[in-house]
């Protein structure tokens, strides 16, 4: 006879995991355990459920229509333990415990190491563990509770939406600038209709920056010729620096350690992109949060500003 005990939170987080997902594997790496030790909490799960809740493909699983239904039931749970948890947090004021943040890795890189460091220092029972991790997959964690807080970039002409029991801090505005080797003889004025006959190095299109920049260049009536196509900005970087081609890149992005390049302001189109912590509101009551919050706001604006036209870069 199958079990009707009410599920294991920890398993109903489990099972969102893989819905979000799509697979047993990409929830184990998302959540730092084994694909085995996956499977064996689906399965305990589903005797307490009392019923089959995904199907297992070689490739992918889906759910079926009861774990649709458990799911939704899930993130009900969950939210309701995390209003709770902000609830008792604010009550004891206690400014200790771990912190989850999903950040794109300029911020990583440029604001959160120095965060974590300072935090070490001044808090040292707040501990933060950080993940790169692009926008949308950080969104998603925030959503099925995974993360507390999501520091991403949002780019021009690449929207993005926000449930409204989700809460954004914008920390800066940066205005994309155009990215040469030390040798490149820009034209004057910087604007991407001069850039057209140039090779371009770019990040993947699926990403925004990629998205932002190629559907500037098609405004501005042409397409651009790509010949390196990369997510790894170290690669990104050192190919400019070699001659490998141009690119329109947040500066933050850019790390001169890594090669020398040129950066100068792209006067026409104007492109920025917005980067923001974005938290759960139910979060906003747990103090720690908002220490966290601020001290990433705070190590936004010491940033330095930006240096152009003579090769050097904020980093």
């Amino acid at each position: 006879m199958a079990d009707h005990s009410l599920p294991d939170v920890p398993r109903l987080r489990l099972l969102i995991e893989v819905a979000r997902q799509g697979s047993l594997a990409g929830a184990a790496r998302a959540l730092d355990v084994t694909a085995s030790a996956v499977s064996q909490q689906i399965s305990a799960l589903e005797r307490e459920a009392g019923t089959r809740l995904l199907d297992r493909s070689p490739k992918a699983v889906y759910l079926t229509g009861a774990g649709e239904r458990l799911v939704e039931h899930a993130r009900s749970v969950v939210q309701a333990l995390e209003a709770t948890r902000a609830e008792m947090d604010q009550l004891s004021e206690e400014l200790a415990g771990r912190v989850r943040i999903g950040a794109i890795p300029s911020v990583a890189r440029s604001m959160l190491l120095g965060v974590a460091e300072h935090l070490e220092e001044e808090l040292p029972g707040v501990e933060l563990a950080v993940s790169v991790i692009e926008p949308v997959e950080s969104i998603d964690a925030l959503l099925a509770g995974t993360l507390d807080i999501a520091v991403i970039d949002i780019y021009d002409n690449v929207p993005m939406a926000f449930p409204d029991y989700l809460h954004t801090t914008e920390l800066l505005r940066e205005s994309l600038v155009l990215v040469t080797s030390p040798e490149f003889e820009a034209p004057r004025p910087v604007n991407l209709k001069g850039l057209k006959r140039e090779r371009w190095v770019m990040p993947e299109e699926p990403g925004a920056c990629g998205q932002a920049v190629r559907f500037a260049c098609r405004a501005e009536g042409f397409e651009p010729n790509v010949r390196w196509q990369t997510a790894d900005l170290l690669l990104l970087i050192e190919s400019i620096s070699r001659g490998r081609g141009i690119s329109v890149l947040p500066p933050l992005s850019v790390d001169r350690a890594v090669a020398p390049v040129q950066l100068f302001p792209l006067e026409r189109p104007a492109l920025g992109r917005r980067l923001l912590a974005v938290t759960r509101r139910t979060d906003l009551r747990r103090p720690i949060v908002r220490t966290v919050v601020q001290e990433i706001r705070d190590a936004a604006a010491a940033l330095p500003p930006l240096e152009s036209n003579t090769g050097s870069a904020s980093s």
